[in-house]
């Protein structure tokens, strides 16, 4: 038996073959398409932005966690538009009557859930059919080295059924090495030659194409469990990189600890 540990390389290549792919659909499973915008009408073409929103129970009831500018960007479109709707999935509500806490430094918002609107939200597919349910929290806090699984629902791939059908395809990442941390984020470099030949599907998608996952779940896989640490914030286009926020700020009651400055 081989006592040796494994080398990054060794690492990249298992996280983007059929260990990573696997890996990949787990973070799917607490992952749900938002998006808002006028209420479609068949006289009347509308824009529909997204998001995606993280399912997740402290033990104090279901929240939804997202990132703040989606909630931002809700509210824009309130202030400039009639009649704008927000769902997560195939359930409207409004956000802001929901909302438990949001901070605009970290870029988080936490959204209180029914159970009522819960049992909808995840009746659907098996993508976003859970809530997750943390073991421990606050997470052990993400280590250079370590690598993500992430998937949320990229606008790129967003396809009009019909005035009121939209249907939200998802990607995700099975394996991204995380090459830096901070206090509230960390990073990971997208190693193209991997994900391209394992994850290419007829989504032959450029990077800057994953605008809406925001708020993308983020997990590190440790051993014998994947442990929920952030979610995905942006993607730098300058240095090829993905941005995530780090999840530990947000309290088991859905508030949000604020930066000391």
């Amino acid at each position: 038996m081989n006592s040796n540990p494994i080398t990054e390389e060794e690492a990249k290549k298992l996280a983007a073959g059929p260990l990573g792919k696997e890996f990949s659909k787990f973070p799917l499973l607490f992952a749900k398409a938002v998006f808002f915008g006028q209420r479609p009408s068949p006289k009347t073409a509308t824009k529909i932005k997204n998001g995606t929103i993280t399912l997740i129970d402290f033990g104090k009831g279901p929240i939804g966690l997202t990132c703040q500018h989606v909630i931002k960007g809700y509210r824009e479109y309130k202030e400039n538009y009639e009649d704008v709707l927000f769902n997560i999935g195939h359930v409207e509500l409004d956000p802001i009557d929901q909302l438990i806490d949001e901070n605009d430094q970290i870029d988080l918002a936490t959204i209180e859930l029914t159970e009522q609107q819960v049992k909808a939200i995840t009746s659907h597919c098996e993508i976003g059919s859970c809530v997750y349910n943390p073991s421990n929290w606050p997470p052990t806090p993400v280590k250079k080295g370590e690598f993500v699984a992430f998937g949320g629902f990229p606008g790129s791939l967003q396809t009009v059924k019909s005035f009121n059908e939209l249907v939200f395809s998802s990607w995700s990442s099975g394996g991204s090495l995380v090459h830096s941390v901070s206090e509230y984020r960390f990073v990971s470099p997208f190693e193209r030659e991997h994900w391209i030949k394992s994850f290419g599907e007829p989504h032959q998608m450029d990077l800057h194409e994953l605008g809406g996952m925001s708020g993308s779940p983020t997990f590190v896989f440790r051993g014998v469990a994947f442990e929920f640490v952030g979610v995905l914030y942006e993607y730098e286009d300058n240095f090829d990189t993905v941005i995530f926020t780090s999840a530990h700020p947000v309290k088991p009651d859905g508030t949000i600890t604020s930066p000391i400055i």
